[in-house]
């Protein structure tokens, strides 16, 4: 209204000044209030053309929108990239260049901070080809920024419209999402190994711990029981056993193995020692189990059987003894052995006693002239 009421203002100073020319009427100075009349009604009329003009396109636009409060950056730019105006936020971004006359010039500066600008630079040729294309894209810098630009022309006009809106807190909170997941995924992959290093160590440490109860039990010579293992072993089975229950005990000896060392040497009864061990052990098999009592004596114990079986596993152990070719480096030779045989009796609270009657029986088939299988029922005859 006040630029309205100016221009009313105008008019009628210049018709004043005109009608008081002409009434004066008179030299220098008529003429010159005449003209200058003239003038400013001339200048008023113009005003007045301008102001209906902005009305009627603020009328045909609708409310106008100022550009400055906007909270991107936004460039207006004729169709053929010619910068026309820039918004508060754009002279911000590109501080130092809002003199730049063309898109090209102006977009330089982000597209330089681009580790690969090629297809930015070529956006804007395409855009300037065809003023029709309406564009979003994605703009990387190298410094980490990240810019959405759109452009679009506008409509009934011949200026395009470009709009960038910096998403650098949205690339930068993925980012810590991203990494939030990358620890997540490193801290279950850092348990997961941490669980497997504690798999193998308890695998191992169960490996070492069985290795020492099995050094602890075994005759490290043979791997057959050592005495202390087998006499355990003997006493759980008396404990189980009922009065229906026959429990036999060998006790077996190599013959003459004094002689082997003198002849082969202790590496020749060693090999000697440790085959009558293979043999004695594949002959009882699951039927019992046996035990290295000392030097080249041996015992065994034989839950669940009968007199009968006692004495064949007996007789197939000596006889297979016998049989074989013990050999020692270059040296081959055999050896015999004898065995007594005995039996575990129901009233007896441990396995000893049977151990001891096997024992003597051992000492009869030595004095018979050994290489034979002696029980001790015969042997106290």
């Amino acid at each position: 209204m006040a630029y309205k009421d100016a221009i009313k203002t105008g008019l009628g100073v210049g018709a004043l000044l005109l009608l008081l020319g002409i009434w004066l009427d008179t030299g220098k100075t008529s003429i010159l209030l005449v003209m200058a009349g003239a003038f400013v009604g001339a200048l008023s009329v113009l005003a007045l053309h301008d102001f209906g003009k902005n009305r009627a396109k603020a009328s045909d636009s609708g409310n106008l929108v100022d550009a400055d409060i906007l909270p991107g950056a936004l460039i207006v730019s004729g169709v053929n990239g010619q910068v026309e105006l820039l918004n508060t936020a754009a002279r911000a971004l590109f501080s130092g260049h809002t003199d730049a006359g063309h898109v090209r010039d102006l977009f330089d500066v982000l597209h330089r901070d681009m580790e690969d600008r090629s297809q930015a630079d070529q956006v804007i040729d395409a855009v300037l080809s065809a003023p029709e294309i309406q564009f979003t894209e994605m703009l990387y810098l190298g410094d980490g920024r990240v810019f959405e630009r759109i452009t679009r022309p506008v409509a009934g006009s011949d200026s395009r419209v470009w709009i960038l809106r910096d998403l650098t807190h949205v690339r930068m909170a993925n980012d810590d999402s991203a990494m939030h997941q990358s620890m997540v995924e490193a801290d279950a992959a850092r348990t997961a190994e941490l669980a497997e290093q504690l798999f193998h160590a308890k695998a191992e440490l169960e490996a070492k711990q069985a290795e020492l109860t099995r050094l602890a039990n075994t005759d490290s010579l043979t791997g057959l029981l050592n005495r202390r293992r087998f006499t355990a072993l003997g006493e759980d089975a008396v404990r189980r056993a009922t009065d229906s229950d026959e429990i036999w005990v060998l006790m077996m000896d190599i013959d003459h193995f004094k002689r082997i060392n003198d002849t082969y040497g202790h590496a020749a009864g060693d090999v000697a020692i440790r085959d009558f061990a293979h043999i004695s052990e594949a002959t009882i098999g699951e039927r019992g189990f046996i035990g290295r009592m000392g030097g080249e004596e041996f015992a065994a114990i034989l839950p669940d059987c009968s007199l009968d079986d006692a004495i064949r596993l007996a007789e197939t152990i000596r006889r297979e003894t016998a049989r074989h070719q013990t050999v020692s480096d270059t040296e081959k030779f055999r050896f015999t052995a004898s065995i007594g045989v005995a039996q575990w009796l129901p009233d007896e609270i441990t396995i000893e006693p049977a151990l001891d009657r096997a024992d003597q029986a051992l000492y009869s088939a030595k004095t018979y002239g050994r290489n034979r299988v002696v029980g001790f029922e015969y042997a106290t005859v």
